[in-house]
């Protein structure tokens, strides 16, 4: 599960040096400020890790043509993002942010990280491969070399000609530190990328995440000067679909659903298609399988419908604020 609470620490620095920007209580939700509907309940189903296999890929362009999946980010440092930059070159339409990658996890499917390590040596380890978890990072990765390597995995995004549709991050990594927050909000706002921050109500975020609550006006005040430089902000976010580990999720996503409230909605899945190459790469093959077919599924599709749930994407949020300019 991604975790957000450590944000408070990097808001709480963030204000000091943006002290300028205040932050008024406004009833009205992003979504409504994006000009949707007064009420409306927005989602964004997003599928992370596309590019790290074969398997992941597939189950982002199957949930996409053929299911709920509206936005996707992608894991530059993974040997299978040509497959996906194939892919956009048919369909630009297609909603791709990058997952910004600092950790590589498994035991043997590793990737390097994509900016030099004899110029940035703490982001690997002694094996040349991005660190396998994110304290491992924190304790030898300068901010400089964060930044750094943040910044090589979004040049190399353009370089292949990939529309960027907003910045997210694999393990939670930018939300470690209050270094490392800083220099992702900054080089969103200077590379005009919309990043994942949900800083409207932040219902369900508050409710998997208790400790946020005391520093959700911080968060809000970060989304307003988001906001003012330009960029797309969302109202919420939904990141325990990891943890229900099982293959068949109607129950659980139903009751999400239905407990979603006005605004944008960003419903976090790690959706693959299910395979023993898979098997042999990670032991999370079962809840990806699980929302893989809930993304497929078309009770959930209808229930979509029924509940009068618009299906919106980055892209989309960001050209709206665009037209706001």
């Amino acid at each position: 599960m991604m975790r957000f609470f450590n944000i408070a620490l990097a808001a709480s620095l963030l204000l000091i040096v943006l002290a300028f920007h205040s932050y008024a209580e406004d009833t009205q939700t992003y979504a409504e400020r994006l000009g949707f509907p007064k009420g409306a309940k927005v989602v964004i189903f997003h599928n992370d890790d596309a590019g790290l296999c074969h398997e992941a890929n597939l189950a982002s362009i199957r949930g996409r043509e053929e299911g709920m999946i509206t936005s996707w980010s992608l894991m530059m440092p993974c040997p299978w993002v040509t497959e996906i930059r194939d892919y956009l070159k048919k369909n630009p339409d297609t909603c791709c942010g990058i997952h910004l990658t600092l950790t590589s996890e498994w035991d043997h499917y590793r990737w390097r990280p994509v900016s030099c390590t004899d110029t940035y040596p703490g982001l690997a380890d002694e094996d040349g491969y991005l660190w396998d978890n994110v304290r491992l990072v924190t304790e030898h990765a300068t901010p400089d070399e964060f930044e750094a390597e943040v910044r090589a995995q979004i040049a190399l995004a353009e370089k292949m000609g990939i529309q960027i549709s907003h910045l997210d991050t694999h393990m939670g990594t930018v939300f470690a530190t209050e270094e490392y927050f800083q220099r992702y909000v900054a080089v969103g706002i200077d590379k005009q990328i919309p990043i994942l921050l949900p800083a409207g109500h932040m219902t369900l975020l508050r409710e998997e995440e208790p400790k946020f609550n005391d520093q959700a006006e911080k968060v809000r005040a970060l989304g307003s000067l988001l906001w003012n430089s330009g960029l797309a902000v969302i109202d919420d976010a939904h990141t325990n679909a990891y943890d229900w580990k099982k293959t068949d999720k109607r129950e659980e996503f139903t009751q999400l659903i239905k407990s979603l409230h006005p605004g944008i909605t960003h419903v976090i899945i790690h959706a693959t298609v299910p395979s023993e190459n898979f098997d042999a790469i990670s032991g999370s093959g079962i809840t990806r399988a699980g929302d893989f077919n809930a993304m497929l599924d078309p009770a959930l599709k209808a229930l979509i419908k029924e509940e009068g749930i618009i299906l919106s994407s980055w892209k989309e949020l960001q050209e709206r604020r665009n037209a706001l300019k």
